[in-house]
């Protein structure tokens, strides 16, 4: 239902096809020019049954149930419409069917027909600039949570918006209104419910006063001082019924006064216009400004969003929000918080599939990713940044209507400002230029930091864990300390660490390199060691090194000797990631020679195994 209320009436139905393609098609596209897409849908299929398999036919047969949200019968028709001489608007259409059903990576290659035959249009730019999208949508960290609401219907219910303590919402369940042509369910009422402080609804009814009517009214938002409703609803105001040029009747903002309860004396506003569509109104905190769509000329593409003046109940001065907001595609269902978020819905940009919830702050629109977006469509997210919770529509799997309402409640996500201060052990001073690290109790480590003027480096982390700090520098012993943080905001941890020669008798003094048994991959704390490596063949650039790497005696010895042949390869790779020549450092697995314990003739302990487990550095030029 909800693609009624993205506006594009003129521009998916009856401008495209003013003409029958032919007497064969005509009944069927006389139902498609009227949005009576699922009368137009049997016509169309009735066709195929009699032989007429035309692209014309194909086309709009995808089309019919593209609009109605079925993507799987979209998808079908027009994968047979695009075979000869395919059109660039079928081909996104199918490309998007195709993400409904997660088939991302043959949607990547239609999107790929799609922009090889419109590389000027902005949806093709940005696939072309980031082919790679879903994976970063689906990487992204969940913010929110999602729950199904239990007034959802059958029917189609959504665009939810609380405003005090009531719910205001649309919905097609009033069986007593007729049914739409373009989805066979009632036309769209606004309703009401209580919601008390837990935030349990109350059970929805009918908006009272004069705001519905036998046909369409939708998406609403009404003024800080609670006087003013504005409410979107189809060209119908008195009694009479307007229609624009082309026989349809175009969707509208109107206005309406709260009389003691009661929203009445509606009136239209000044952004009527009978020949394109205008809805969707989300209104500031401070009643100062109001949000819209609107598919007026000259906008970026389907529907645009915009912004206008907003006093004493009377709007002016409209702005479009221009091409970073807005798409060649449909941008609808604007919401703007407290906080400046504007919040609104898009197939223009990059998202899941069919519509997906973005957000504009700062200068730049994000996706915001899942559970809030699905590889359906996903629309009219309202939001309270006080409260942390919302809501949003969406058509996805496991609801129980064409489209139902979500709840959404933010993930309260706890952090903790870890300081890590690298201290010289002799004299108690800090060490600036000390590379340190985290890293928490299943392994996982941050990026080193390098400490500033005072020896410190802050880290982001989670709550509730078990860390260990490491630091390492040159002409340093590398130190370790661990800490726990809780729920605070914020931790300190001091790295102690000696001071240790450079350079004895061609050996380089580090801390020995372990590895784990039967591993050759470099361990956190030897990364640490080897960047002290790095350190200093980067300080003496005629250096070379030598390394030798051991392995205990467990395993035999030709296993062994391949072990550490894997583990001196290791060592060469990750020091030439950083930046030093490789040629300048040689290394040889020298298999279980010479171990620090012999544990031949005695039981040894994991640890006393582990000191076997190392290497070590050799100047063989200065």
């Amino acid at each position: 239902m909800k693609k009624l209320y993205i506006l594009l009436i003129l521009f998916v139905g009856v401008a495209m096809s003013a003409q029958a393609q032919s007497d064969q098609t005509a009944k069927a596209d006389k139902l498609y020019e009227q949005l009576r897409y699922v009368d137009a849908a049997k016509a169309y299929e009735k066709l195929l049954t009699k032989g007429v398999r035309t692209q014309h036919v194909y086309t709009k047969l995808g089309d019919s149930y593209f609009y109605n949200s079925d993507f799987k019968n979209a998808e079908r028709n027009y994968a047979r419409a695009i075979k000869r001489d395919p059109q660039p608007e079928t081909l996104y259409r199918y490309a998007q069917s195709l993400k409904a059903s997660e088939k991302y990576d043959l949607s990547n290659t239609i999107m790929k027909q799609f922009a090889n035959l419109n590389p000027a249009d902005d949806r093709a730019k940005q696939f072309k600039s980031n082919p790679d999208y879903i994976q970063s949508i689906q990487d992204m960290k969940e913010a929110f949570t999602t729950k199904s609401n239990p007034f959802n219907t059958e029917s189609s219910d959504f665009a939810a918006v609380r405003v005090g303590d009531k719910l205001y919402f649309s919905s097609a369940r009033n069986e007593s209104r007729k049914n739409y042509g373009w989805n066979k369910e009632p036309y769209l009422d606004i309703y009401e419910a209580l919601v008390d402080p837990a935030g349990v609804v109350a059970k929805p009814e009918l908006l009272k006063g004069d705001v519905n009517t036998k046909y369409h009214e939708g998406t609403l938002d009404i003024t800080p001082d609670g006087k003013y409703m504005f409410f979107t609803r189809v060209d119908y105001i008195n009694g009479d019924y307007e229609k624009a040029s082309d026989g349809e009747s175009k969707l509208n903002i109107y206005r309406a006064i709260n009389a003691g309860g009661e929203w009445r004396d509606v009136k239209t506003t000044s952004l009527e216009a009978q020949e394109y569509g205008v809805g969707h109104p989300s209104i500031t905190k401070d009643g100062k400004a109001i949000f819209f769509a609107s598919e007026a000329p000259g906008g970026q593409g389907g529907t645009d969003i915009y912004k206008a003046a907003l006093k004493d109940g009377k709007i002016s001065n409209p702005v479009n929000l221009g091409p970073t907001v807005n798409t060649s595609g449909d941008d609808s269902f604007p919401y703007i918080a407290e906080d400046g978020t504007l919040y609104f819905s898009s197939n223009g940009h990059l998202g899941l599939g069919g519509l997906d919830v973005f957000m504009y702050k700062d200068g730049k629109v994000t996706n915001m990713g899942s559970p809030v977006n699905s590889s359906l469509d996903d629309f009219a997210f309202s939001y309270s940044e006080a409260t942390g919770k919302g809501y949003v529509s969406s058509n996805r799997k496991g609801g129980q209507g064409g489209d139902d309402i979500y709840g959404v409640e933010r993930i309260e996500i706890c952090e903790v400002a870890v300081t890590v201060k690298a201290i010289d052990s002799e004299t108690g001073m800090p060490l600036p230029g000390a590379i340190v690290s985290l890293q928490d109790g299943d392994g996982n480590t941050m990026p080193g930091q390098t400490t500033d003027a005072n020896g410190m480096a802050v880290f982001t982390t989670g709550c509730n864990l078990e860390l260990t700090a490491r630091g390492a520098k040159t002409k340093y012993e590398s130190g370790e300390a661990t800490l726990s943080v809780a729920e605070e905001e914020t931790a300190m941890v001091e790295v102690m660490m000696a001071p240790e020669p450079e350079i004895v008798e061609d050996k380089i003094i580090l801390n020995k390199i372990y590895f784990d048994l039967d591993k050759s991959n470099i361990r956190p704390d030897a990364a640490l060691e080897l960047d002290r490596l790095v350190s200093l063949m980067k300080k003496y650039p005629t250096l070379e090194v030598k390394a030798e790497t051991y392995a205990d005696i467990r395993g035999s010895d030709s296993y062994n000797l391949a072990l550490t042949e894997r583990r001196a390869n290791s060592i060469i790779k990750y020091v030439e990631s950083q930046g030093v020549d490789s040629s300048r450092l040689t290394a040889e697995g020298r298999g279980e020679a010479n171990p620090v314990v012999d544990c031949a003739a005695k039981s040894c302990t994991s640890e006393e195994y582990e000191l076997s487990r190392r290497s070590e550095f050799t100047i063989t030029k200065r």
